[in-house]
């Protein structure tokens, strides 16, 4: 298993970040709301919010590697 440095790790977040965004935009596009009573409507607004909060918890941990780098230079 390889060890990725800080700049790699960064790297791969803010490719995750990008991806994730990709989707909530995606999403929300062809989000109408959520009918009353319907299945696939409160399906789609918890896919939602769930990925909303990977893309706040990926944020996050793109600031603190940041902070990270910066304090080791």
């Amino acid at each position: 298993m390889k060890i990725l440095s800080d700049k790699e790790k960064l790297d791969a977040l803010l490719k995750k970040l990008s991806e994730y965004e990709a989707k909530v935009d995606f999403r929300m596009k062809h989000f109408r709301g959520v009918a009353h009573e319907s299945a696939s409507g409160e399906l789609a607004s918890s896919e939602l919010k769930v990925l909303q909060d990977i893309v706040a918890n990926l944020k996050a941990e793109v600031e603190a590697l940041k902070k990270r780098i910066a304090l080791k230079k």
